[in-house]
Formats: structure tokens, C-alpha cells, sequence
């Protein structure tokens, strides 16, 4: 039978001519933006009588029942295709042939090779897990046949039976195997790569049944024969006039024939070439002899690199090819020879390939009166002259238009669907063209809108200099050597004049940086940020390994880099060929264009379509993070680097510390060069000096911090004065900058709406602010109520304006953006928002006012914002902050800078006069900036949960000032629409000074301020609205996360007379800012004597790995306002400004919690504290549970910054069936195929967790067995929860269920006492979480949603439980998982209960002392076992239990004063509790047993509920009894429960409490003083707790007591 013909088990292949002609008869597509159902497959079981129906013309209906071989299936290219087929066809096709070579004496079997060097890659492995291990290992057993074979000899070296089999089942042939190294001898590139491929032939001549024979070879631009012979329509020429078979006999005869020199640079080339003559010679010779023919293929390829999405992300096999270039390329020699700057950067995806050659054997076909290839004429002497001085068109022609790649999909199946008109004819099927057997495909990018090799090479280097501690000249200079043109035409023997690849020199700098861990050299001007090193960074990262793991990973990337440098000579010709023949050539890849669109219309679930790798719309942006995930991906795949992770953000995300390319002409790109990549220009210092100094300037701010142990004051100070001295020259070269003060409107416009000289409108604003009627009314008050004069009210009142204003000016703001920039870029890998977030400011805000609200979670929150709005051109704001920061030192000084105002946000602090200035200042900032920054909570979170807002009235101003107006009616139709009116698409000026003669003087009284200024003639109301910007900045390793452990931990005192202590690497305000140090910027040129240099002998931190800015859906004040109007249906309310206020913070606050983006370090923080319970989790368990909770988290729509997609997979049918297309029958299944690899986002989460520190890894490697544990110290553990606690918000609700669904022992329960379960534990713990729930609809969507998901079934008014460890353990296992988000919260409560048992010993506690008393307890549970947590030592969690025990009416408190005598408020002051402290006791007695309905605002109700949920009989409520409640909910309970195991724990707690206060001597009768008993044991607690050794008034002796307390946390 001949080839091709069809068969009832092997359908007609469609052709490409067969598929454009019935598209000819067809309406256009749909665009798939229309989200039709795509068709689907349908087979249904036939009898052997039936006919076989027309089948569709698809690529799945032509694999069906076939089989392949693949050759070369070890290699790059192979390993990519043969992926392709087990993801996409492991259904349709029949079986995989795998012909492997021997390699190893170990490897007795083929299967044995196939494991070791196919499956065991991360391509295959990911590939396991995501299809799942049994479906992946049946297809490896029943459909991959591997085969051990040799190319080099007969029969291609298989066995009989092996022989037998092929030709009795082979149906298409993927030749992927040769030998690419250029530098080996003629005879043995030829054996393999010519007379391999002879071999193969004759053995698919002998098949029964070759539907497609698809060969590989690459494009080449041959020397000496100009521009002609690159067209897919020649062969290339050979040497002489012999056939191919005579040269063929010729070289295997005589081995040093070199006559191909004048032709091709190296052997490989020819080779390839005469492979190309020998397929065309095989094709005549059978169509002479009238044996049967099969269609054959010929894919020339340009250099191939390593994948776009498939298997994974910059993926890469081996250093072949351009894999080899790049990463010699980032080791710093130069293969990429400096004249090919402005060729095309032809590097073809490895997965763009792999798509092409599966579809292509699915369009091929073959006609009797095919042609074959003719071989390219070689042009003369002065035609090749001509064609080489033709100029090169600019490479603004292959980028034809600057559309991005926002809808790269989309816009590939748009362009070839909706537009028929643009489609093309088919070469070698129309009427006037002849078909060509074989068919020469030429696959290159070179239509795609490539870029050059000077914007490929940026990318390159921007991605090793920031990963390694390589210098690499940028673009503009590594190209700017002469151009050789002629470099080509000089013949293949001759040098080039450029700096070349020396192998010698590669291997030496390879081991001289990996060996010898040198410090990298800085060039001039040049400042490279110290980053660890290949050898720095361990193979695995383990304890007491390190130096033997990096040898492994020195000696395996040596081998690497030494293979490169071996194989780059070969490369360096491809590049050449790819560079410099692109531009004149428009018949390239004409082929290659009609077979993408026809892979593309026979591809029904876009699975093979090339141009969903690369879309046709590909721009700069593209390639160029393209570059970059193939620097990774060589990095991290080949070069087996650990700790990496993708360097490029999430599609739809940018960064903001990276600037955009600027050759794609983009605007942004210059502003971010204009405004932070040019440097200052300075009549005093050199560039290199400006350099050092921001170097030392940005170590100084990045230590304090990261850095959390204490300094001396001397040496603080000096460091200070070095800042001081530092910040004093930078703003001097920035004010005298010419570019930067005469900068034109737009570019100081973007900075935001800053003065150009400090103080500039200080008159004006006092006007504005005096004439408040706010500030008028504390006046009056004061005067009134005090006796106080006016003019002195006026003058506090303009001092409290004085000491908040914010002293900054355009040069400072300028530097200080510049600053940030650098500091960013040292301190973290990128910062991240997503493109649709910035649009939706920028529509939502336009012509309105912006307030920014962060979660505080760093110092550096406010910065970013500041940063983030000026890069990318949204509303600048003016910062807010506590009075507390301006004590802070350079980090003030930094906030200074970018515009900060302190205010009191203490309330208690601020009196009505002081409130009212704040709230007239932040009117006159919100309307003359246009936008405000501020955090609602007081101060960063300590334990990475949300926190309550700050009553601080400050959201009360910023809405107050939105719908109100403040000023008095003299002043406000002149003074202030000067100042704040302004054009919606034009910012405003800043307000006016007031001439000399209008403000004679600061103190002048108010009505003379208001009659000095004549109104304008014409003045307008200006009313704009407010719309808040609720923002989440996840930080995948918080900087100050140290400091904030030891805080929450230790309770540190702070000093009375700075507030709150540094929070970076001292504990009292620099003596600068003590000694009275003005709060605007100085310049102390005293200190110029005293300059240090910062950097030397500093190791630098390392970097904190990524900033995730997420933005939640925005708030507008007018809107929520009208809403509220609406509801109040006119009636007035006098609370309805303080609902309103209420509602919008709690607006904002679900906001934040929507806006937040899931970084993998939380998720594996979790996980790994969850293993707790089982003595760890081992690496296999981690990536399960990792797949589970972010398709959890995709559910409730978060983000996850963990890069991947989704496929679509269709239901597993019958293979006996027959196939046809039907639309809307069959539901579609999605499968997710990963984009980014498992085993990188994990290692590069523990480095980013310190793992050396807070991790336990069991083993020498980690593989899907190592066991991972948390080190299970306080602060070890601490880490851990502080990134597990930043993802608890979005699991809250289904971890309270899965708490109360594990505290159950029976099958069934009564839906009621669930209820009453569920309402007792969200009451709990609704301040530790801050929430505000309907508890009710609470309950009814989580029964609900578990009762879909069959974990519950409701029947008769009960809950069935129907997941038990017994039934079905993995679900099982994900609500423990679930519950153990929460449980340690519990534990904490359930303790904090334990330790108020001194209550019963001691009737009345300090406040203060109670975490104390709780770390005390807590450090005698966990050595006794009775809790797992660590978590149970933090302070805050303590002080909210006592707050919500007091809200349930267990406790009430009363002031010391009241209750305590003076000998005992004496004798406690001297402990450090001060006479103001609030005491704490039990409450009264309650007897009704619990009757009255729940209510959160009842206390007493509250406690009657708790009592009746206890199912006890008795009136009396205690402490014990909560006690025993909480319990009730821990882990374990339920198994607990019958044994009583912790039923006594309350009543050990207090014999433990009253040990203590049995001592011979008590503090009271030390110091001679006698005490009522109750006074002198609770002195006694408080003295035995404190250490009593504390003098008095030593507050650091203190605090060295309280780290005692603390010693215990290790248990050691």
C-alpha cells in the first residue's frame, strides 16, 4: 500500500492547501473574546461494518492511533517535543519511539537512559505532577517504547525485534538527533548528521505507513555567495560539482577533505547541508524507481533558545546553540562580537519550535508532480560587493508599529481569523505554484519584530549583574566597535579583529570567581551591589554543608561554562548568519508563514498554535523578557543554580525600580531615565564621587533597617554625622543642577506639586489655616475658657503649624526620588503593580483628590507610595506621619525630604487647639497637592495579622474637608480659591506669597490677615471629590522583621522622652536630633572633618526578594456619602458623621484585605508551621499543598505572585470510537500547566526565610522525601508566622469552620450546636482579626460552600460530617491544614486564660504585667507539652484577650489610684509600674443563666451565652470555665475530651502562680513595708516577674530583667 493512503485506522492527513481552501468556503471565526464553547470532540463506538464518517481536520484526529519516533529525544529540541506530545496528545497517540544512545555502562537498559535523562528532568517532573503520577506513569509504561540505537550504523544500530517493531508501527518520524559541534572533524559531523539521517531513511522506506517525515537542520548565511540562497525555495550549494552521495563516499573515504571551506565555516554547517542534498536525492531516486513516497519536511532553524511558557519559563537543556552564548555572554566574554550590534536577535523559542514541528507532519501531503528544491545560485564577485554595501533598513521596519503584546493570544487568533482578507497564498498549492518535496520550512523570528543584538544584549546583561557579582559593559559600550560588513565575505579561516572567546580564559574566570569567592571589581563609575555568589549560594541550603555544596555547584558550572565555550565558535557563525540576513530577504520563512496559519486553523483547542508562544504582535517589551527568563532559565535549569526565581513580573505587571526599554519610543522610558537614571551634575565632585557617596548613603539607611543590634552612641553619632555630611553635599549638587532648575513645567509637574524654594508659601498657608473656622473656634475656646489672650492663642497656634509643615522643595524632592530609586534597587529584587491597577487610579482619580492608604507593615510604606506615584505619574502625596518618626534620624531626614508633615495622632496628646490646626493644615495639603498618604493603624503590625484602625480623627479631617467648608466668609471666596482653584487637567501653582506690607508680621492678628487681601474680581467654589486608594504592599521578607520580632516577644520599654524607640538599629534617637536639632534639612558643614567611609569592611545585607504593590477597588467619599443620605431618607441623624466615618474605615480596610497579592513565602510558612502537628512536612507534601491553596486562593479571586497558566483538556474517552465536532455537549476540564518551576519558588522562599536559621532540612539533599521543619525557637518560629498570618485573612472564614468541624468527635451533630460553636469562636477572636461579620450569613456560605465540596450533609437539622482521617485523609488533611492557620491564636487565648488564674490567688492584676504573667505560663505549657505553639510567648495577643475577656465580662478594671494604697503604689512604682496603670479583676456574679439573646455590644448577655454554650448547670461564671471552653477548640481536643487531659491545667497554672508567692521574705518586707495581703502578693507577683534586682530608674538594667523573662523562649 502506498504511503499516505488512507486507511480505516489512519485518516487522510490535512494538508495546509486543503485547509486554506475550505477556509476559502467558511465565514470568518469568532474572536475567542466572545467566549463561544470551542467545539468539541466526540467519539462514540462503531461497529466494524460502519463507514467511517468525514473526519474533522485537526491535529489530535491526525495523531489518532499513530505512532512516532523521535530521534535526538535526549537533546534540547527533543526533550521539548517529545513534552509537547505526552502533555498535549498523551490521549490520541499510540505509542513514542525513543531511539536512545548508550552511554553509560551503568544504564543496562533503555528504560533505564529514559529515566535518567529524559523523565528526571524538571520539564518531565513538573509535568508528573500537574497531569498526575498515575496517569504520567501508565503512559510512560504502556505508550513510550525507548530503544537503545546508533545513528552511525546500519539499521541504525537497533535489534531485530526492536527493527520489526518500528517498521510494523511507525507512522511519523521526528529526526532531532545530530551533532552540533562545529569543532570536530568533517568524517564525524558527516557520520552522524548526514549518514545518520541516509540510515533513518532507509528504515522508513521499509515502514508500512509514513504519513510524515520531518528533518532538522538550521539557516545559514554561507560565505562567498552575497544574499541569494536563504529563500526556503533552494538547497544551499555545495563545494564542487559532484552529487551529494559522491561527497558523501569522498568524505567517508578520505577524512580530511576540506574542500566545503570556501562555503561553510565549519563542518557541522556542511554537513547539515549535505544532509539537505542527500533527502532530495533519496525523493528523485524514488520517484525514478516508482517506490512509494511519503511527505518529507526539511525545518531550517535559526539558533534556538529556551522556551517562552513550555514545559516551563525560560526552560533550557544543555549549552548548546544560543543557550551557550548567553551564558558565556553573563560570564563576560564576548561571543556576541561587537559589529552585529544592529543585526536581528534571531533566537527562536525552544517551545515555538516544538509547536512547528508537530504541526507541521499534520499539514504535509505529496503530489505527484511535486517538484524538488533547486540548489541556490552562487553569486560573482561584484554582485556580492553591491548586495554587501546595500544599506541596512533601520530596525524601526521589522517593529513596524508599537502595539504591545497586552493580548498577544488574542491578537494572533484575531489577526488570522477575523480578517480573512489578509491571508495568504500557500506556497506550493496554489495554481501557479508548484509543490516542493521535501518542503523547506525556515523558522525564524525574523517577522516577529525582533530586536537587535544591542537590546538583546542589555537584557542579557541587566539580568547576571544583578544575580551575579559579574561587571558587564553596557550595551552602548560593548558595541560601539567599528562595523566589519565584511566580516562575511572574508571566508571562514579568517580572524576577526574584535576581542574574541578565549576557552582558556573563560575556564580560569569561571574558576577564579567560583573557587576563590572573589569580590567583584568595580569599574569606574560603576557601583555593583554586593550579591552572593554561585559559590555563596549552596547547592542545597544546608546546615553545616555549605563549603562542600559549593564546590559541587563551582566544579558542575566549570564543566558548563568549559562545554560553552567549546560549542561557541559554532554559535558565533549561526549568529553572524541570523544578524546580517534578515534585512533584504523577504522570502525568509514564506513557507513558514502559511504553515503557522494553517497549525493554527486545525488547532481547535490553540495547543499547538505558535504564535500563543509568540504573538504576532510581539514588541520590545516582549523579546526583551523573553532575554531575560532565558538568562534565568540557562542560570537555573543548566547551570543548576539554586535560589533563583523568574526575574520578569507577572504578565499585566510592571516594575518600578526597572525602566522601560527605551528603543521602543515609549515616554515612560525617557521620563524614568530623565527623573531617576541621570545622575546629578556637580561643580565639585566627580561622577565616581557621586557614586560612592550614594552608595555609603543608601548602606547606612538599608543597615538601620535591617539591622537590630544595638550601637554605641559614638559610634551612632559619627555614622550620623557621616549621613549628615552625605545628604549636605547631595542636596547641594542637586539645588545648583542647572537641568533640575530649569526643568520645563511637565517634568516638575510629574514630581509632584512641590515649591521650588522651602517656606516659599508659609505667609499664605498661615492665612488659610488661621482663618479656619476650626482653629477659629479653639481660639475663642481658649481665650474664653482660659483668660488666655488672643494673640498668644494665635501664636500656639502658628508654632503647632510651624513644627508639623512640610519643609521640602523641588531639588530635594528630586534627590530624593533618585534616592529611593537606588535604594529600592540594593534593597529588593524588584517592586511590582499591576498595570490595570494604575488605570483604575488614574481614571477613578482624575479631577478628583487622592488619599493612599497602605497597611503598615514597614517604615518603608509611605516611601513606596511616594516612590510608586511619581513613577508612574499618579497624584504625589504629601505624607502624614506620626510626630514619632521625626526622632527616627536619616529615615526622618529621607521622610523630610519627600514631603512629610508630623502630626500628634495620640488624641490623648493633642489638645482641641492642636487638633484643629492638624485638620486645617491637612485641608490646605489634600487641596494644594491634590493628594495625601497616611496609614489607619498606629504602628506596623508585629505578627503579620491586620490591625484595628487608629482612632486618631484622621480620617474624620480628610472627610471633613471633602464635604465641608472651613473657612470663615471673608477669606473664603479670595485667599483660598487662589490658593486651591484650579483647572481639572491643570495642576495648580502653589499658593502665593503674600507681599511684605499685607503680612508685616507671623504674629499679626486675624482680623488684619483677612482685610490685607482684596478678593479677586471673578472667584469660583471649587468642591472636588476624595476617593481613597486602599493599597497592600506584600514584602516577601520585610526588612525590620527582626526588630518586630524581639518587640513582640520582649515588651522592650520605651523612653519617656523620645516616644517610641528607633526601630532600625538603635534604641534612643541619634544625638543630633536630641540636642535640639532643627527639623528642617541643615548643613552642617562642621561635620565635613568628620566624613567615614561607610562601606568599608560592610558586608552587604542581602536583598529582601520582592515588593508586591496590590491595590484594592477604590473608595469615593461622595459616593459612599450619598449612600448613606439615601438610607438615612432625610431624617437627620446625629451619628451620621460618625457612621459615615466608620463605614468608610471599614471600607477600606476590605479593600486593603481584597488588594492583597499572596507571596509563596507565606503560603510555604504556613505549610511548613502546619507540619508541626506531624514532626515535619517533607518537599513532595509542601508542592501538594502549595497546588491546593493557590487554586483555593484563584477561587476567591487573590493573586498569587506565582507565575502559570491554564490549559484546557478534554475528558478521557473510549479509544475505539469514531471522532466527530459538536458544540455545547461536553463540559471542558481545566488543567493547569506551570509556568513557573515548584522546586525554584521553594528554595528561593527558604533562602528568603533564612533556612540556615529558622529551618531544619533532614538530609545532605533535598529532593520530594527531604522533611522539612521549622527550628522550633521562639524567634524562629515568629518568622515563620509573621508571613504564615499575612495570608490568614482570606482562609479566616474556612479555618473558624475547620476548627469547629475538628473539635467534633461524632458523624452528626445538630446544626444549632455547630451554630453556637462557630458564634463563640468568631466572638473571640473578632478583635484579634478585626472583623465585622454577619454571623449568620457567615454561617449559611461556609455550610453551604462545605456541603458542595461533600464534606457536610445536611439532613433533618444536622450536619453529617462526612470527611473523617479514616474515609478520605488528603481533605481530611487540608482542614487541619486549614485550622492550624488559627490554631496558635487559640492556644494563645486559651493560655492567657490559664495565666489569669492568679486572679483566684491575687484579686487584681496590673494591666501591663499580664503578657509577662502569660510568657511565664506559656513557657511552662510548652515544656510540659500542652502546646505545640510558639506563638503563645507574643505580648499582643495576650493584651487583645484581656481586652476581649473584659468585652465578654469575665474582667473589669479599675484605676490603681483608686484601688491601691499609697505604700503599694509606692513599692510598684519603683518596679516600673507607674501610679496611672489600670488593674484588672474578675467580675461579678451573673444568674440567669444565659436567657438573654447574644449581643457583641452586651457584656452581660455575652457571658450568659458563654455559660449556656458550656452546657452547664450551674449560675457562677469564672475564669476556669472560659478556660475550659477555649480549650474545647484546641488541636486534639476532641480526642482529649473524654480523658481530661487539660481539664486540670487551669488549677496546676494557679499552684505554679501561687508558688511564687510563697516566698520566706516578700518585696514588701524587704523595703519594710506592710501590705494588706492582697497588696503584698500582688506586689509579690509583679517583683518575682520583673526580676527584683532592678534599681531604681535603671531602665536598661530593666530591660536586661525583662530579656530574662525571655531566656526561656529557647527552652534550651
Amino acid at each position: 500500500m502506498a504511503s499516505g493512503t488512507a486507511t480505516p485506522t489512519t485518516p487522510d492527513s490535512p494538508t495546509v492547501f486543503d485547509v486554506v481552501k475550505e477556509l476559502e468556503n467558511k465565514e470568518p471565526l469568532i474572536d475567542e473574546a466572545l467566549d463561544l464553547p470551542a467545539p468539541t470532540i466526540i467519539r462514540t463506538a462503531i461497529d466494524d461494518d460502519d463507514q467511517l464518517e468525514q473526519e474533522p481536520k485537526t491535529i489530535k484526529t491526525f495523531y489518532y492511533q499513530k505512532s512516532i519516533l523521535i530521534t535526538g529525544a535526549s537533546g534540547f529540541i527533543g526533550k521539548a517535543v517529545l513534552w509537547k506530545l505526552m502533555q498535549s496528545l498523551n490521549e490520541p497517540v499510540d505509542r513514542i519511539f525513543i531511539i536512545l544512545r548508550k552511554t553509560r555502562l551503568y544504564q543496562r537498559s533503555a528504560i533505564d537512559r529514559l529515566h535518567d535523562d529524559i523523565l528526571s528532568n524538571k520539564a518531565f517532573v513538573s509535568l508528573r505532577r500537574t497531569i498526575g503520577a498515575s496517569v504520567f506513569d501508565e503512559f510512560v509504561k504502556e505508550k513510550l517504547v525507548p530503544m537503545f540505537g546508533d545513528l552511525t550504523e546500519p539499521n541504525i544500530g537497533l535489534s531485530d525485534p526492536d527493527l520489526d517493531l518500528i517498521m510494523k508501527h511507525t507512522n511519523v518520524i521526528f529526526h532531532c538527533a545530530g551533532n552540533v559541534d562545529g569543532n570536530e572533524q568533517i568524517d564525524a559531523s558527516v557520520k552522524i548528521n548526514t549518514f545518520g539521517t541516509l540510515h533513518l531513511l532507509t528504515i522508513a522506506n521499509q515502514c508500512k505507513d509514513i504519513n510524515a517525515f520531518i528533518h532538522l537542520s538550521n539557516i545559514q548565511q554561507f560565505n562567498g555567495n552575497g544574499w541569494k540562497g536563504t529563500e526556503e525555495k533552494h538547497l544551499y550549494p555545495l563545494p564542487d560539482t559532484k552529487n551529494a552521495t559522491e561527497i558523501l563516499d569522498q568524505i567517508l573515504n578520505t577524512p580530511q577533505y576540506t574542500d566545503f571551506r570556501p562555503l561553510y565555516a565549519n563542518p557541522y554547517l556542511f554537513s547539515k547541508s549535505l544532509t539537505e542534498h542527500i533527502l532530495v536525492d533519496h525523493i528523485v531516486k524514488n520517484k525514478a524507481t516508482n517506490l512509494p513516497l511519503f511527505p518529507i519536511a526539511i525545518m531550517r532553524l535559526s539558533p534556538v533558545g529556551p522556551s517562552v511558557q513550555e514545559p516551563l519559563i525560560g526552560w533550557a537543556d544543555g549549552v548548546n546553540g544560543i543557550n551557550g552564548t548567553i551564558l558565556l555572554t553573563g560570564r563576560g566574554n564576548k561571543v556576541i562580537q561587537p559589529h552585529v550590534g544592529d543585526g536581528v536577535a534571531d533566537v527562536v523559542p525552544v517551545d515555538y519550535v516544538a509547536r512547528l514541528i508537530i504541526g507541521c507532519a499534520a499539514t504535509l501531503s505529496i503530489s505527484e508532480n511535486s517538484k524538488v528544491p533547486t540548489v541556490a545560485e552562487i553569486a560573482d564577485p561584484q554582485q556580492q560587493q553591491s548586495i554587501a554595501e546595500e544599506p541596512k533598513p533601520p530596525m524601526e521596519s521589522i517593529r513596524s508599529h508599537k502595539r504591545t503584546s497586552s493580548q498577544a493570544s488574542r491578537m494572533s487568533m484575531r489577526s488570522a481569523t477575523m480578517y480573512p482578507s489578509q491571508r495568504m497564498s500557500l506556497f506550493g498549492h496554489t495554481e501557479t505554484t508548484e509543490q516542493t518535496v521535501p518542503v523547506i520550512y525556515q523558522v525564524s523570528i525574523s517577522n516577529l519584530r525582533p530586536v537587535n543584538w544591542r537590546v538583546g544584549y542589555e537584557a542579557i546583561r541587566q539580568y547576571w549583574i544583578k544575580t551575579t557579582p559579574v561587571n558587564l559593559p553596557p550595551s552602548k559600550s560593548y558595541f560601539s566597535a567599528p562595523q566589519r560588513n565584511s566580516i562575511i565575505n572574508n571566508g571562514a579561516n579568517n580572524t576577526i579583529g574584535s576581542p574574541g572567546l578565549s576557552r582558556a580564559r573563560t575556564v580560569m574566570n569561571s574558576l577564579r570567581g567560583y573557587y576563590m569567592n572573589s569580590v567583584p571589581e568595580t569599574s569606574a563609575g560603576t557601583i555593583s551591589s554586593v550579591t552572593p555568589t554561585s559559590s555563596q549560594s549552596s547547592d542545597r541550603m544546608s546546615n553545616g554543608t555549605s563549603s562542600s555544596a559549593s564546590k559541587r555547584n563551582s566544579h558542575r558550572l566549570s564543566r558548563t561554562v568549559d562545554k560553552a565555550a567549546k560549542l561557541a565558535h559554532t554559535m558565533k557563525d549561526n549568529i553572524y548568519s541570523s544578524s546580517n540576513s534578515l534585512y533584504n530577504n523577504q522570502l525568509l520563512n514564506e513557507n513558514t508563514l502559511q504553515l503557522t496559519f494553517a497549525v493554527r486553523n486545525i488547532d481547535v483547542g490553540m495547543e499547538f498554535d505558535p504564535n500563543i508562544i509568540v504573538p504576532e504582535d510581539a514588541d520590545t517589551k516582549f523579546w526583551v523578557n523573553y532575554l531575560t527568563n532565558a538568562s534565568y532559565g540557562i542560570h537555573y535549569f543548566v547551570c543548576h543554580e539554586t535560589n533563583l526565581r523568574l526575574p520578569t513580573p507577572i504578565y499585566g505587571w510592571g516594575c518600578g525600580i526597572q525602566p522601560s526599554d527605551a528603543s521602543t519610543g515609549d515616554d515612560d522610558g525617557e521620563y524614568y531615565q530623565y527623573v531617576f537614571g541621570r545622575q546629578v551634575n556637580s561643580a565639585i565632585y566627580s561622577q565616581d564621587q557621586i557614586l560612592q557617596r550614594t552608595a555609603r548613603m543608601v548602606a547606612h539607611i538599608k543597615g538601620l533597617l535591617m539591622h537590630n543590634t544595638p550601637i554605641a552612641v559614638s559610634s551612632t553619632k559619627e555614622k550620623d554625622d557621616a549621613w549628615l555630611t552625605d545628604l549636605d553635599d547631595a542636596l547641594d549638587d542637586w539645588c545648583q543642577d542647572n537641568d533640575i532648575t530649569a526643568a520645563d513645567k511637565e517634568r516638575r509637574m510629574a514630581l509632584g506639586k512641590w515649591r521650588r524654594k522651602v517656606g516659599s508659601n508659609d505667609e499664605s498657608v498661615k492665612v488659610i489655616v488661621l482663618n479656619d473656622k476650626r482653629v477659629n473656634q479653639a481660639i475663642n475656646q481658649i481665650t474664653q475658657n482660659a483668660g488666655v489672650p488672643k494673640q498668644t492663642a494665635v501664636n500656639e497656634a502658628m508654632k503647632i503649624l510651624m513644627r508639623m509643615s512640610e519643609r521640602t522643595q523641588l531639588a530635594f524632592v528630586w534627590f530624593t526620588g533618585s534616592f529611593l530609586k537606588s535604594l529600592l534597587d540594593d534593597m529588593f529584587e524588584n517592586v511590582r503593580i499591576l498595570d490595570e491597577s494604575l488605570r483604575a487610579i488614574r481614571q477613578s482619580t482624575m479631577g478628583k483628590r487622592v488619599v493612599y492608604v497602605p497597611v503598615s507593615k514597614s517604615m518603608l510604606d509611605p516611601l513606596l507610595v511616594w516612590y510608586i506615584s511619581i513613577r508612574y505619574h499618579l497624584p504625589v502625596p504629601a505624607l502624614a506621619c506620626d510626630e514619632m518618626i521625626s526622632q527616627m534620624g536619616p529615615i526622618s531626614d529621607v521622610y523630610r525630604l519627600a514631603g512629610a508633615y508630623y502630626v500628634k495622632r495620640d488624641k490623648a496628646k493633642r489638645s482641641p487647639l492642636n487638633s484643629a490646626v492638624t485638620a486645617a493644615y491637612t485641608q490646605v495639603l489634600l487641596r494644594e497637592h491634590g493628594a495625601l498618604a497616611f496609614c489607619l493603624e498606629r504602628s506596623r503590625s508585629r505578627t503579620g495579622k491586620f490591625q484595628e484602625a487608629y482612632p486618631d480623627g484622621f480620617v474624620d479631617m480628610v472627610i471633613e474637608a471633602t464635604l465641608q467648608t472651613n473657612q470663615t466668609a471673608r477669606t473664603s471666596s479670595s485667599l483660598i480659591n487662589r490658593v486651591v482653584s484650579s483647572e481639572i487637567n491643570t495642576p495648580p501653582t502653589s499658593p502665593d506669597s503674600p507681599t511684605a506690607s499685607a503680612v508685616a508680621s507671623p504674629t499679626m492678628s486675624i482680623d488684619s490677615l483677612a482685610h490685607n487681601f482684596n478678593p479677586p474680581v471673578q472667584s469660583r467654589k471649587v468642591s472636588k471629590d476624595v476617593v481613597f486608594v486602599p493599597i497592600n504592599i506584600t514584602y516577601e521578607n520585610v526588612p525590620e522583621l527582626s526588630h518586630l520580632i524581639d518587640e513582640v516577644l520582649d515588651q522592650q520599654p520605651t523612653s519617656t522622652t523620645t516616644g517610641r524607640s528607633r526601630s532600625s538599629s538603635q534604641s534612643t534617637p541619634p544625638p543630633s536630633l536630641s540636642s535640639g536639632r532643627p527639623s528642617s534639612v541643615m548643613r552642617p558643614s562642621e561635620a565635613k572633618d568628620r566624613r567615614k567611609t561607610m562601606l568599608e569592611g560592610l558586608e552587604a545585607p542581602k536583598k529582601c526578594g520582592r515588593v508586591t504593590f496590590g491595590v484594592g477597588p477604590l473608595i469615593s467619599v461622595q459616593e459612599v456619602a450619598e449612600e448613606h443620605n439615601r438610607q438615612s431618607t432625610g431624617s437627620v441623624n446625629e451619628s451620621y458623621e460618625t457612621d459615615l466615618v466608620n463605614d468608610i474605615i471599614k471600607r477600606i480596610h476590605e479593600s486593603q484585605c481584597k488588594g492583597l497579592v499572596v507571596s509563596p513565602v507565606s503560603i510555604i510558612s504556613a505549610i511548613i508551621l502546619y507540619g508541626r502537628a506531624t514532626n515535619g512536612v517533607c518537599i513532595g507534601k509542601i508542592k501538594e499543598l502549595m497546588e491546593w491553596l493557590r487554586s483555593e486562593m484563584a477561587q476567591t479571586g487573590y493573586t498569587v505572585d506565582w507565575q502559570g497558566k491554564k490549559k484546557k483538556k478534554k475528558k478521557k474517552k473510549n479509544c475505539k470510537v469514531k471522532i466527530f465536532i459538536q458544540t455545547n455537549i461536553l463540559k471542558k476540564k481545566f488543567v493547569r500547566v506551570e509556568g513557573e518551576d515548584i522546586d525554584s519558588i521553594i528554595l528561593a522562599a527558604f533562602k528568603l526565610l533564612n533556612e540556615p536559621k529558622n529551618l531544619i532540612v533532614d538530609g545532605r539533599e533535598i529532593n520530594d522525601d527531604t522533611n522539612i521543619k521549622v527550628n522550633d525557637h521562639a524567634d524562629n518560629v515568629m518568622a515563620l508566622s509573621y508571613y504564615a498570618n499575612q495570608m490568614v485573612d482570606i482562609f479566616l472564614l474556612d479555618s473558624f469552620f475547620a476548627i469547629v468541624y475538628l473539635s467534633f468527635l461524632e458523624e452528626s451533630v445538630l446544626e444549632d450546636e455547630f451554630m453556637d460553636r462557630f458564634r463563640f469562636l468568631v466572638q473571640l477572636l473578632e478583635h484579634e482579626f478585626v472583623l465585622d461579620w454577619n454571623l449568620e450569613q457567615k454561617f449559611e456560605i461556609i455550610v453551604n460552600k462545605y456541603v458542595q465540596k461533600r464534606i457536610l450533609r445536611v439532613h433533618d437539622n444536622r450536619l453529617v460530617l462526612l470527611v473523617n482521617m479514616e474515609n478520605d485523609p488528603a481533605r481530611y488533611e487540608h482542614l487541619v491544614l486549614l485550622a492550624s492557620l488559627v490554631y496558635p491564636t487559640v492556644d494563645a487565648y486559651w493560655i492567657t486564660s490559664c495565666s489569669l488564674s492568679a486572679l483566684e490567688a491575687v484579686p487584681m492584676l496590673p494591666r501591663c504585667i499580664v503578657p509577662l504573667l502569660t510568657q511565664w505560663i506559656a513557657t511552662h505549657l510548652i515544656t510540659g507539652r500542652r502546646t505545640i505553639y510558639r506563638e503563645v510567648l507574643s505580648t499582643e495577643s495576650s493584651k487583645t484577650a484581656v481586652d476581649v475577656f473584659m468585652s465578654m465580662g469575665f474582667l473589669t478594671e479599675i484605676k490603681a489610684k483608686e484601688k491601691l494604697s499609697p505604700d503599694a503604689q509606692i513599692l510598684l512604682h519603683e518596679l516600673g509600674i507607674p501610679t496611672s496603670e489600670i488593674l484588672i479583676e474578675l467580675s461579678g456574679q451573673n444568674n440567669d443563666g444565659g436567657s438573654k439573646r447574644v449581643s457583641p455590644v452586651d457584656p452581660e448577655g455575652m457571658i450568659k451565652a458563654v455559660m449556656a454554650q458550656i452546657q452547664m448547670n450551674r449560675a457562677n461564671s469564672n475564669m476556669a470555665d472560659l478556660c475550659q471552653q477555649i480549650d474545647s477548640y484546641r488541636l486534639g481536643s476532641a480526642s482529649q475530651r473524654e480523658s481530661f487531659q487539660n481539664a486540670q491545667v487551669f488549677q496546676k497554672c494557679l499552684k505554679q502562680i501561687k508558688g511564687i508567692l510563697q516566698a520566706n521574705s516578700s518585696f514588701a518586707q524587704k523595703r519594710n513595708v506592710q501590705l494588706p495581703d492582697d497588696e503584698n502578693g500582688l506586689t509579690q507577683l509583679v517583683y518575682s516577674l520583673l526580676a527584683s534586682s532592678v534599681p531604681v530608674g535603671d531602665r536598661a538594667a530593666q530591660a536586661r530583667a525583662l530579656r530574662r523573662i525571655s531566656e526561656a523562649y529557647n527552652l534550651r
